[in-house]
């Protein structure tokens, strides 16, 4: 008998396995019972006998009631088992798509799994992804015809005709998804818009209110039409086209879009020479979307090296922002002691690896951390965590890091969060260490040792991270 509180999650791995051990699966009633199953997983092999699949079937007919979501992913050389037309695989697939219910997930790991199924009959999807980089007309086709239901879709439009989300391919009618609230559409390599996606007055999706786009596939504004006061978050790649986009039709306004919280840009200004003259231009155009953002993340700073302090300083006019990210800047520590007092309220920093730079008149390393306590203490108040990545580069001093960061709890009352990435983590903690019993800093090194993460915790959990 199948326990209740299953929870519905189903995931079928199609592998070929790596010795003869492997192409077996037995399966008992055991696999369904036990409170710690939160959601169920099974990997399944070539199997050497249809007995083994047909009781594996069983199993799944038997939990569908409850299943939630459907995740079938082909691996490695299964994809054959499809291209072969492997009848027991496919027949499988069949039965169980064959029962989906209504308000099912289902992410799609391989067209050819899409391409063997029957999905005509499937109504009433809530949420769809796709991630091949093969455009497949049968998973559009699948889309389109849940638009009604569609709260979330998250697909790859690598060889995509995107028109197809807004223009149905049969029909010619404009398509409408009245309880999307989440979509994300990414491709694998540059995508340049279409000219002719034109689509005047159309509203297809008005409840919006996570979108990430990159890039973003249209030549006109059609994504953000009706609903500027839904819209919480926003990530977008920065391309020529969608700048001139951006700015022809003015999408962004001082108070266009009130609920806009998350801003995250992404971008390679090098490959775009002539898309913002100066640091200033590029600075302003960012600030202006949603110039009450709370979160913000802000790209490719280093096109501008001589000017990232003229960016820095830009910042002052937006108080209001909790979470920063300059991923391709390295602060020196008196930059980020000027950032974090014009931003008041900012709780979540990241950049690259610090360094101290060049020490004021007067002051030497033996005397900085009383310099640091008599000069700017009490400041930063809401200053909980300074997340730093170094993205693979292998030049980072991370006793300048370390002692950066003790330098700024010393005048940052509520700091006490050090984030390093994971592969330097645990010497990060032993410089830290060794630097908290230095004379400079051992006075406070009750409160110096909050800095130290504890072994297991990963600063990627921190509820900004969800935001960023």
């Amino acid at each position: 008998m199948i326990a209740d509180h299953v929870a519905g999650s189903i995931r079928l791995k199609f592998d070929n396995g790596y010795s003869e051990e492997d192409r077996s699966v037995e399966v008992d009633e055991s696999d369904f019972d036990g409170d710690e199953y939160t959601s169920w997983n099974r990997n399944i092999y070539t199997p050497d006998s249809a007995a083994n699949m047909a009781a594996f079937a069983k199993r799944v007919k038997q939990m569908v009631p409850m299943v939630s979501k459907i995740d079938v992913t082909p691996v490695g050389d299964a994809e054959k088992l499809f291209e072969s037309g492997n009848t027991t695989i496919i027949d499988l697939c069949k039965q169980l798509f064959g029962i989906v219910k209504k308000h099912t997930v289902i992410t799609c790991g391989s067209d050819l799994m899409v391409l063997h199924m029957d999905m005509k009959p499937i109504r009433d999807l809530v949420r769809i992804e796709y991630f091949m980089d093969g455009y497949c007309t049968d998973v559009m086709s699948l889309i389109t015809r849940n638009a009604r239901t569609l709260q979330h879709l998250d697909i790859n439009v690598s060889n995509a005709d995107t028109t197809g989300l807004i223009r149905d391919a049969r029909s010619g009618g404009y398509l409408k998804y009245p309880q999307m609230h989440t979509l994300k559409l990414f491709s694998t390599y540059d995508l340049v818009p279409s000219q002719k996606a034109i689509f005047r007055n159309i509203v297809p999706f008005p409840r919006l209110v996570r979108m990430s786009v990159s890039p973003y596939p249209y030549a006109d504004n059609v994504l953000f039409r009706g609903n500027a006061g839904t819209l919480g978050y926003l990530e977008v790649a920065l391309v020529p086209e969608t700048v001139s986009m951006l700015r022809k039709y003015r999408v962004f306004t001082p108070t266009s879009h009130p609920n806009l919280q998350c801003v995250k840009m992404h971008g390679n200004l090098a490959r775009m020479p002539n898309l913002f003259a100066t640091v200033a231009e590029y600075m302003q155009f960012v600030l202006t979307i949603a110039p009450g953002a709370l979160v913000r993340l802000i790209p490719d700073l280093t096109k501008y090296p001589e000017c990232h302090t003229q960016a820095l300083s830009m910042l002052k006019d937006h108080g209001c922002i909790q979470v920063l990210s300059l991923p391709d800047i390295c602060l020196s520590l008196w930059e980020a002691i000027s950032l974090i007092k014009s931003l008041p309220l900012l709780s979540d920093l990241f950049t690259l690896p610090s360094t101290i730079g060049e020490l004021p008149q007067g002051v030497s390393m033996a005397i900085l951390p009383e310099y640091i306590r008599r000069t700017f203490a009490p400041m930063g108040k809401r200053l909980r965590c300074w997340h730093v990545n170094p993205e693979k580069r292998t030049d980072i001093n991370y006793t300048d890091v370390a002692t950066c960061m003790l330098l700024l709890a010393l005048a940052c009352p509520n700091f006490d969060y050090a984030a390093v990435d994971y592969y330097n983590r645990k010497k990060f903690m032993w410089i830290l260490e060794e630097k908290i019993a230095e004379p400079g800093f051992s006075q406070d090194a009750p409160r110096l040792r909050r800095l130290l993460v504890e072994e297991g915790k990963d600063w990627w959990a921190s509820d900004s991270i969800a935001l960023l």
